[in-house]
């Protein structure tokens, strides 16, 4: 008894053990760690779990089950009728002057009717409708989806220009330390005046709010990098890369305006749009043609009566109780629905959609126009970000070889604590121009691809 007392406390030992081994592998009890997101990562992400994706799939599918309604208007419809009922006082009758009872117990009835359109226009240009809100249904999502990684893109971008502007900070802070520290340095050997270490000390300290404010920033747009992705903003990430990695990528289109906007989702949906306005006309013009339908009608009709006597003259009948007295028939045939006159109700309705095509081409030329003056924008900006790129990079190395020449001429007791900090302050400055620059190249880029329908 022992030994086997013995031998279950080291099973339940190796099972624990066992379990504790598994909790690791099947993430059990564990905190989630910082997810690195990288563009592409962002993107599949908010593709394929934002809500607005989401909602713009259900709407297709809404979209399919209301073709499918109409498809279904060609299958024969049956409807089925029945009645049944009895006296619940007993019912009279006069016959030769005499008053009795009356035989009938009971009444039923029953109606079976199928129903088949042969001829029916409005059904067809409904089905006919319903194959273009199909084909809007699904260019809405596509311009979610254009929308949705127009705005991915941009926060991702931002939030690598909030990275390295604060990484760029983070050195022209390590530099004012740097300045403050020599300043201190020399003050205290009597070889500064305590102005140029008040200087440096004011340099240093003016850098923390604006750390701060740039690392609040971060934050911020992190939260709303999470939004659009369809992540809880209590999940911690990490934005993976710089700016520089897609300096690469930053190349002028040329001057080709205007550019073909034949993919743009909004001019392609106003083009539905129309053709949806031409395909209602239809209909509303087939209201006037005569519609054909088959019919077929089964009915039966039946009573049951009771144990009576009816006195004929003082000679008394015994009528006893049957339940046949009944009768049914099956019919068949054709109904033809000519429209002849309705009060002018479909011209005025007709002439109504007119107008509305009408206006829907006026407003694609209007936002035509629109989206061409954004496309000359973009490219604008484009160009003027890759101009401003090549001025800060090199800005960036004269900024670098002054700030070399100041401090060897502040070590050497040449120059000034003033020429010093202005000259970090030149350096960090062009470094953030030069950051500034790229992620403004990429924003024009990407708004550039959003009206061109590229996806």
């Amino acid at each position: 008894m022992v030994k086997s007392k013995d031998m279950t406390t080291q099973c339940k030992r190796t099972g624990w053990l066992m379990l504790c081994a598994l909790l690791p592998i099947m993430g059990w009890g564990q905190i989630p760690d910082t997810l690195t997101i990288n563009l592409e990562t962002a993107l599949h992400t908010a593709l394929s779990d934002n809500p607005v994706i989401q909602i713009a799939d259900y709407e297709i599918r809404r979209v399919d089950y209301s073709k499918r309604e109409a498809w279904y208007g060609l299958i024969p419809t049956v409807t089925g009728s029945g009645q049944l009922t009895t006296y619940a006082l007993p019912s009279k009758m006069s016959m030769f002057g005499n008053v009795m009872d009356n035989p009938t117990n009971y009444m039923a009835s029953g109606t079976l009717t199928l129903s088949l359109p042969l001829v029916a226009p409005a059904l067809w240009k409904s089905i006919q409708m319903t194959e273009v809100q199909m084909q809007l249904a699904h260019e809405q999502a596509r311009a979610s989806r254009v929308n949705l990684r127009n705005e991915v893109t941009k926060a991702y971008y931002q939030i690598l220009l909030a990275q390295d502007s604060y990484q760029a900070l983070q050195e022209g802070y390590g530099l004012a330390k740097q300045n403050h520290q020599e300043a201190k340095q020399r003050f205290d050997l009597g070889l500064a005046a305590e102005y140029d270490y008040i200087q440096a000390e004011v340099q240093m300290q003016n850098l923390i709010p604006t750390l701060a404010q740039v690392e609040n920033g971060i934050a911020q747009a992190k939260s709303y990098l999470k939004v659009l992705m369809g992540m809880e903003l209590t999940i911690p990430i990490k934005v993976a890369g710089t700016l520089t990695e897609f300096e690469s990528s930053v190349s002028l289109l040329g001057d080709s305006r205007p550019v073909s906007l034949h993919n743009n989702s909004d001019l392609i949906q106003l083009d539905i749009q129309q053709e949806l306005l031409h395909k209602q006309l239809q209909l509303q013009r087939s209201m006037r043609l005569p519609t054909l339908a088959g019919f077929g009608r089964y009915g039966y009709s039946g009573t049951g009566t009771k144990d009576i006597t009816i006195n004929f003259g003082g000679m008394p009948m015994q009528i006893e109780a049957r339940n046949e007295w009944f009768t049914d028939g099956m019919i068949v045939g054709l109904q033809l629905n000519v429209p002849i006159f309705s009060g002018f109700t479909n011209t005025l309705k007709e002439k109504k959609i007119q107008i509305s095509a009408r206006t829907l081409g006026i407003q694609r030329a209007y936002i035509e126009d629109n989206l061409q003056l954004q496309v000359m924008v973009a490219m604008d900006n484009m160009t003027k970000a890759v101009e401003q790129m090549e001025a800060a990079k090199k800005g960036i190395e004269l900024a670098q070889k002054g700030y070399g020449i100041s401090q060897e001429r502040y070590n050497n007791d040449m120059g000034t604590m003033l020429e010093l900090r202005s000259a970090s302050q030149s350096l960090t400055q062009a470094k953030l121009a030069y950051n500034q620059a790229i992620a403004d190249y990429l924003i024009a880029k990407a708004d550039y691809e959003k009206v061109i329908g590229q996806y």
